[in-house]
């Protein structure tokens, strides 16, 4: 159930990329050097460490090893410090967090439509449905529909950079510092509104193909982090189907990007404080933008250049 916890932060990206398709964007992020993007943070003492940007899914192990500079940097880290390991086990328990408790279904929360739509988006995929998932919350729902589209599409989270690095870190055996956790981003999940997760869940009903994918794939892979941004950047004030999604959705934005940015942005802050040598493996999603990790860093006085 490790995907549950975890996808919609990916497929947050994938819904308003292609708001980012077309337009003249503003360069702020200078680019000496194809590929997956790696900044280097230093305080006024000079202390260092290295943000990389990180997915969760890619189609294959093409990308393996990275451009020397982002493998030096790793090798010169003391330990790596990401969101929460995507490779731990999964513990047993992980399911009964999405399931209802109040004697609800998910068609109490949901609306008919989306509810339908998710249903024969199952059915596409495992032929019948009898009911079985009714009990779990619309975060489930998102996850699975969103888990069969990206295996459907040729994606697997056993390519994502972050298991590259964690897998990477643990073979050498550097410890791996887990900056939330599971349980963290599962209460985070947990706390998202009905309304975006109705959203969500239609989209990813609907969108079966992989143009999202294949574009979001591209932008990293290139290393286009304007065209990233652009698209984060843009999501912050969208404007939705009606009132209602418009408030639910700058919620989630403040909820997914501006708070959890901060606190990234803090464990930074703190380990340059402890003169800890530390490579960050942070989804790419978290660093870029108006709210990135990399703008709140620069606007508190640190100097972040991109390698």
């Amino acid at each position: 159930m490790k995907k549950a916890i975890s996808v919609i932060l990916l497929s947050v990206i994938i819904c308003i990329t292609s708001a980012a398709l077309s337009g003249c964007l503003y360069m702020s992020y200078s680019q000496e050097r194809q590929g997956p993007a790696m900044w280097i943070v230093e305080d006024k003492d000079g202390n260092r460490c290295y943000l990389f940007g990180t997915v969760h899914t890619a189609k294959n192990a093409d990308m393996y090893p990275f451009a020397d500079v982002i493998e030096d940097a790793y090798s010169y880290c003391k330990y790596i410090a990401v969101e929460y390991d995507v490779t731990a086990p999964e513990g047993s328990g992980d399911l009964k967090q999405f399931e209802y408790t109040d004697g609800t279904t998910v068609k109490d929360h949901l609306s008919s439509e989306t509810y339908e739509a998710a249903v024969s988006a199952v059915r596409i995929y495992e032929g019948e449905y009898d009911g079985k998932y009714d009990k779990y919350v619309p975060a489930y729902w998102y996850s699975l529909i969103d888990s069969y589209n990206t295996i459907n599409n040729g994606y697997s989270d056993e390519y994502g950079s972050d298991s590259y690095f964690i897998n990477k870190a643990k073979n050498d055996g550097k410890d791996v510092f887990e900056i939330e956790g599971a349980a963290k981003q599962t209460e985070i999940t947990l706390s998202l509104s009905d309304t975006v997760m109705d959203y969500f869940i239609s989209q990813a009903s609907k969108n079966r193909g992989s143009t999202g994918l294949d574009y979001y794939d591209a932008v990293y892979k290139e290393g286009s982090m304007d065209l990233l941004s652009y698209s984060v950047n843009s999501s912050k004030n969208a404007q939705y189907g009606s009132a209602a999604l418009n408030v639910a959705m700058s919620e989630y934005y403040d909820i997914m990007f501006t708070q959890r940015n901060n606190a990234l942005a803090l464990a930074v802050k703190k380990c340059l404080a402890d003169k800890d040598r530390v490579f960050f493996a942070l989804s790419i999603s978290r660093l870029v933008g108006e709210d990135g990790v990399v703008s709140v860093l620069q606007s508190s006085g640190y100097r972040v250049v991109r390698k």
